[in-house]
């Protein structure tokens, strides 16, 4: 009882703070909002990318046959695979080219590929990728692969008919003729379909809707940004004596650390709906009252983790420069990671393989999926767990070193 009797007691001590110290709030919350407002305007102008671009791709022919040769020419002349440019080339152009960052990827046809094709041998073609266009080269990668998987479907084809036609009277000269104009129905075929790659679709939503993105984006890196400095608003060291003449009356640091989370997550959400409001008045996202309680629901699960991150830092770490360093590099790293002022799309593979334990892109990533793409049903577990890990380590780690105190 006495417990939530300080708890409540503090959350009052900071209501009072805030009636007294009212006009400098204002003040502390626009500087981040022209800050980030700022930033985010620059690395969006950045993302108005042509949609006609093309991806400049080379063919090396190793086997110079004639099945090789007209596979080569379709490719330079066909208008089927959409915004590839592709130029045939010697190897050792294709490596230079890559190196000048001129291509994006080079194709290799390997020796024997037509006899291997016609033998039943298994047949590749190798995709060396530019590692300057990582993103390019993996898209290539996946076509040619997509290709190639028709290409042996057809090879099922080629070796059928061969096989049959050696049984009849048929010379060798018209079986090779046959299975030649098999080969080429089989390429042309391949090279018309309107859809070679079906998969998947990844779609760039920061180059789809950069003004709604962005606007989403801004309004994620302010909420944070705010819960930092209202955090520190309510945020006051007691020195030792003070501290000692509390631990007499039985107040604990968890109680104090608890009563400001409240005080900043109940300030917090207020900005918040206003920040909602405003976010829906300039970029109009269609937004119903279900997807009003999803984002509020994850915004309190987000605010609450990263309040006991921060908390939990100042447990560890007395040196208030330091652990406001600490803070700033965890609240920047989260910013990041989120994707709100460079897509994830953009980051490396292996960085993007970790972001789903990112509590920051979990909450932004399930607002563009509400707000951006419609979406009506949200996961809300990597948050939860998040959330109560925090609040796990943070209250064993005060008790512990509180205990050690005494």
């Amino acid at each position: 009882m006495h417990y939530f009797k300080h708890i409540r007691l503090f959350f009052h001590i900071h209501w009072q703070q805030l009636k007294r110290k009212w006009l400098i709030l204002p003040l502390l919350l626009l500087f981040p909002l022209f800050i980030v407002g700022g930033t985010i305007f620059i690395v969006a102008s950045f993302f108005n990318i042509d949609e006609n671009l093309s991806m400049s791709v080379g063919v090396v022919d190793l086997d110079q046959s004639t099945e090789t040769t007209m596979i080569v020419e379709l490719l330079e002349e066909t208008s089927q695979l959409g915004t590839l440019n592709i130029h045939s080339l010697s190897e050792t152009d294709a490596i230079d080219k890559i190196e000048d960052n001129e291509i994006s990827s080079y194709i290799v046809l390997p020796e024997n590929f037509a006899a291997d094709l016609y033998t039943g041998k298994s047949v590749n073609l190798s995709v060396l990728g530019n590692p300057k266009q990582e993103i390019e080269s993996h898209i290539i990668h996946e076509l040619i692969s997509s290709v190639m998987r028709h290409i042996q479907t057809a090879q099922a084809n080629i070796l059928l008919i061969n096989e049959y036609a050696k049984r009849t009277t048929m010379d060798a000269e018209t079986r090779s003729e046959l299975v030649m104009n098999e080969f080429i129905r089989s390429l042309m075929s391949i090279l018309g379909r309107e859809q070679i790659v079906s998969e998947q679709r990844v779609e760039n939503i920061a180059t789809d809707s950069p003004v709604k993105y962005f606007s989403l984006s801004t309004f994620f890196v302010v909420i944070t940004l705010w819960l930092l400095v209202i955090y520190y608003f309510f945020y006051r060291e007691e020195d030792t004596r003070m501290q000692n003449r509390l631990r007499v009356y039985g107040v604990t640091p968890i109680g104090q650390a608890i009563s400001r989370m409240l005080a900043t997550l109940v300030l917090g959400c207020l900005l918040g709906v206003i920040a909602l409001f405003t976010l829906y008045r300039l970029a109009k996202f269609p937004i119903y009252f279900d997807d009003i309680i999803h984002i509020l629901q994850i915004f309190l699960l987000y605010s609450m983790g990263y309040i006991f991150t921060l908390i939990l830092i100042e447990t560890f770490i007395s040196d208030g420069r330091i652990r406001m360093l600490m803070h700033s590099i965890i609240t920047l790293s989260l910013i990041i990671l989120s994707g709100a002022i460079i897509p994830t799309l953009y980051f490396p593979l292996y960085i993007q393989d970790i972001l789903t334990y990112i509590p920051s892109y979990q909450a932004l990533f399930w607002w563009q999926e509400i707000l951006l793409n419609e979406k009506f049903y949200v996961e809300y577990w990597p948050l939860m767990i998040y959330t109560m890990i925090s609040f796990l380590l943070f209250v064993t780690i005060a008790t512990i070193k509180e205990r050690v105190r005494e």
